[in-house]
């Protein structure tokens, strides 16, 4: 990365700046809106490398922010472990996947979402039911991982169908994602695409994020949960939109 012109790093700033006020806003939308940035300057597997840093801070920093990551430690256990032992197990995949292929799996996996979100009848699963589901969605997360470097879609599908509360939403969501990276970022290490230069710049946007992530949790106080749920939706839903032209442009 030490050919990197000043626009490019210009870009990857900007990519950082974005990333953050989402995950700070929403509690997601940080990889999904960075990626498609940071990929007009830097391989899709560089980008998704890129997010090493900032994916153990700004995840840390939401997922204590609230004092209830205990009580989400003890609830999702049984989704944590299968997702952690299945992601080194399948990013084989991502290490070898072409740009294109990865930012068209990423448009068609927000679409989706959207689309699901969107259905007269929306997807509710009641607490009882997540001692069966979890250790299937840790598995179907672990795998996407694998194919995509991102588990978001899949554990924010369900976390919303479990239709709890926003700011356990963005709890529960970060410290998923905060031990998700052990296993997603280990991986990427081995194989040679996390260098020392990756995380170098990496740790610098951590900062960038982490300012805009302060930015973002003002904006969400003033949000209400349904107005909550639905900028998640438009979000996810523009974000898509753009994976899809990039890929097939």
């Amino acid at each position: 990365m030490n050919d990197l012109d000043i626009l490019s790093m210009l870009v990857i700033a900007a990519g950082f700046a974005v990333g953050g006020l989402a995950k700070g806003t929403f509690g997601l939308g940080m990889p999904f809106l960075a990626l498609p940035i940071l990929v007009t300057v830097l391989p899709y597997q560089t980008a998704v490398a890129l997010m090493l840093v900032p994916s153990f801070t700004a995840n840390f920093q939401q997922a204590v922010r609230k004092g209830i990551w205990r009580h989400t430690l003890r609830r999702y256990k049984w989704l944590l472990i299968p997702m952690l032992v299945v992601i080194p197990l399948m990013v084989q995949i991502l290490i070898q996947i072409e740009q294109e292929t990865g930012l068209l799996i990423l448009g068609l996996i927000s679409l989706t979402f959207v689309a699901t979100q969107i259905l007269p009848v929306q997807p509710v699963i009641k607490a009882a039911r997540e001692r069966v589901l979890n250790p299937i969605v840790g598995i179907a997360a672990g795998a996407l991982c694998g194919v995509s470097g991102l588990y978001g879609p899949v554990l924010i599908v369900y976390l919303l169908a479990l239709r709890i509360p926003k700011d356990e939403f963005v709890s529960a969501l970060a410290l998923m994602y905060f031990l998700g990276s052990f296993a997603l970022y280990g991986s990427l290490a081995a194989a040679s695409i996390l260098t020392l230069d990756v995380a170098a710049v990496s740790a610098i946007g951590a900062v960038i994020i982490g300012l805009m992530i302060l930015i973002g949790q003002k904006i969400r106080e003033r949000l209400d949960e349904e107005r909550f749920r639905r900028l998640i939706l438009v979000l996810l839903f523009i974000v898509g939109c753009d994976l899809l032209r990039r890929a097939l442009t």
